[in-house]
């Protein structure tokens, strides 16, 4: 018999929040609480009660997602954890299904998470739609291959500063990147509000601009580590998020991440895997990569998450998606699309391509391959549509979402 399932009002929110406590493992300080409070919509949250005691936990946060060439309104979920006393009880099952329902009663097309296993999602049709990648180089090896001169500057800011600049940088960088999420104000100060206990023991939180004629058009915030061995500095620098909106922005602020003193090991996480550094440093191999897997993405209205987006080539398509999590919502449709927009409704004609959903899913923002999937058995069609298929669905820059929630 399932669950109850409602969601919370703010004074349960430290009750909920042990659920999170208890299923990854932390404990949650009462000024982080405070904080949640301001961000949480606590009218997408999800409670799964059994009697009075939380059992199960989630919510959703309301983005504006960018697409190739174009936005759409999606649900993001979050802070979805099961008690374990009482896993295998379809609980995880029902807050899905009530979460799908809630986005689509506000006409979102889509949800998207970020996935702390990677085998739970797949099942419920989500796709992996982007790829983070994690860097790591040693100081003596970040020289430049040729200089590049840039017209502006880099300089240090304060948090209260760099409180108000950010926010530009991040929204006209945004604005064109498949895979970028919307921050509301609430969200930049909880980002920024830099608890002790998130350091791992490093720094608070350092900033640099980079600025032409007054115009900020790149920021690095970072933070580093004091270390000595044997009276040398072996210290360490996290970059934890560098934005630029133009080449020579981002090129300032490497040459200056690298340029701090007193630092051996220079490390950035959630960065895109394709990145100006990889050609700017003049041994590239130096650079350690890491890839994993980002923004999973989920179709929940195929024809309108399809209309919001663009399509590298002009092109006809039909295909069919088999949805087992939710059947109402695959189906065959015809998609008629190009770098000027799209149309797709669904269709009575002969498919070209059978997808499944959670394959259509990872290749909604251009990351992937449709003849990937066809070789993995996820894609059945002939290679002319599946050559058509990779030509409309990939795009000019590979998405990227810096953004955790």
């Amino acid at each position: 018999m399932p669950h109850p399932i409602r969601p919370i009002v703010p004074d349960e929110l430290p009750a909920f929040s042990q659920v999170w406590e208890r299923a990854f493992n932390f404990d949650a300080k009462e000024v982080e609480l405070e904080e949640i409070k301001k961000t949480f919509e606590f009218d997408r949250s999800i409670a799964v009660m059994d009697g009075d005691q939380f059992v199960g936990t989630g919510g959703a946060y309301s983005f504006d997602l960018t697409t190739p060439g174009g936005h759409v309104p999606t649900g993001g979920l979050t802070a979805i954890a099961v008690v374990p006393t009482h896993r295998r009880q379809g609980i995880l099952t029902q807050m899905l299904r009530y979460h799908f329902d809630e986005v689509r009663a506000r006409e979102e097309p889509l949800s998207v998470l970020r996935a702390s296993e990677s085998l739970i999602y797949s099942r419920y049709g989500y796709g992996a739609a982007t790829i983070d990648a994690s860097y790591e180089i040693d100081r003596r090896h970040t020289g430049f291959g040729a200089e590049r001169p840039t017209p502006g500057r880099v300089r240090m800011a304060g948090k209260e500063e760099a409180r108000k600049i950010l926010p530009g940088v991040y929204a006209s960088l945004g604005h064109t990147w498949p895979g970028f999420l919307s921050r509301t104000e609430a969200e930049w100060d909880f980002g920024l509000l830099d608890l002790e206990h998130w350091r791992d023991g490093l720094t608070a939180n350092r900033f640099a601009i980079y600025e032409e004629e007054s115009e900020a058009l790149g920021y690095v915030r970072y933070r580093v580590r004091n270390k000595w061995e044997q009276g040398h500095a072996v210290g360490e620098l996290l970059a934890e998020e560098l934005m630029a909106s133009t080449p020579g922005a981002e090129a300032a602020l490497w040459s200056y991440v690298f340029s701090v003193d007193l630092i051996q090991t220079i490390k950035a996480e959630l960065r895109p895997v394709e990145t100006l550094l990889s050609v700017l440093l003049a041994d590239p191999r130096r650079m350690k990569v890491r890839q994993g897997d980002g923004l999973w993405a989920r179709l929940l209205d195929v024809p309108a998450a399809l209309v919001g987006r663009r399509y590298a080539i002009e092109g006809r398509l039909v295909f069919e998606v088999v949805d087992e999590f939710l059947p109402e919502a695959g189906g065959t449709f015809e998609l008629v699309g190009g770098p000027d927009g799209a149309e797709c409704r669904r269709s009575t004609a002969e498919p070209q391509l059978t997808v499944d959903m959670a394959g259509l899913s990872a290749r909604y923002l251009g990351e992937g391959s449709f003849r990937l999937l066809s070789e993995a058995g996820r894609v059945v069609g002939d290679l002319d549509a599946l050559r058509r298929a990779d030509l409309m669905f990939g795009w000019h820059r590979r998405p990227w979402c810096p953004h955790h929630f």
